[in-house]
């Protein structure tokens, strides 16, 4: 087995036993490689998946990678290993998710008035899930805290970067929701 074949074969074997998303620092530094070379081993590892058509992916996300089941799997899993999925966002919550993701950093007057409702529980409930997090505060009366996006969020989401974020936020904002093209 070549090098280059021993470090794929390494990332893809700590991929698959990992039970998280694995920062690309780390990665590299199982693989001994510089993060150039490991995220070249990383992007053909998924291209190989996807050209396969294989029920499992790697995909970046937040940064960092990890192994899943393809979403078209995913359903029937559930179903036969009766697996109990926890409880949703509430519409409030995905509400208040969107406006931080779209807004940050945003505090959560802006937030209320935006939504036209109180967004205390929904606030709540996103920082104790470790969707958002407090990044600061505001320089207002009363230092009202900053909210934004955490790692987790892109991880939940399947985001893979804050670029990738923007790039959604732009869409949004356009009439229409289509990415404007040059």
């Amino acid at each position: 087995m070549n090098d280059k074949s021993h470090v794929c074969c390494l990332l893809e074997a700590m991929l698959f036993v990992s039970p998280r998303p694995v920062p690309l620092k780390e990665l590299a530094d199982l693989a001994q490689t510089e993060e150039e070379t490991t995220t070249r081993c990383l992007e053909e590892l998924s291209d190989m998946y996807k050209r396969r058509g294989s029920s499992l992916m790697i995909r970046r996300t937040g940064g960092d990678w990890q192994m899943v089941v393809c979403p078209d799997y995913g359903e029937e899993l559930k179903k036969h290993l009766r697996i109990q999925v926890k409880k949703g966002l509430s519409r409030a919550s995905l509400e208040t998710l969107a406006l931080v993701s779209l807004l940050q950093p945003v505090t959560k007057g802006e937030i209320d008035l935006r939504r036209g409702a109180d967004s205390a529980t929904s606030v709540k409930n996103l920082l104790e899930r470790g969707l958002i997090t407090i990044s600061g505060h505001r320089e207002a009366p009363g230092k009202p805290f900053l909210y934004r996006v955490t790692p987790k969020f892109f991880h939940v989401f399947g985001i893979e970067d804050q670029e990738d974020l923007e790039r959604l936020q732009k869409i949004a904002s356009t009439p229409g929701g289509e990415e404007e093209t040059a």
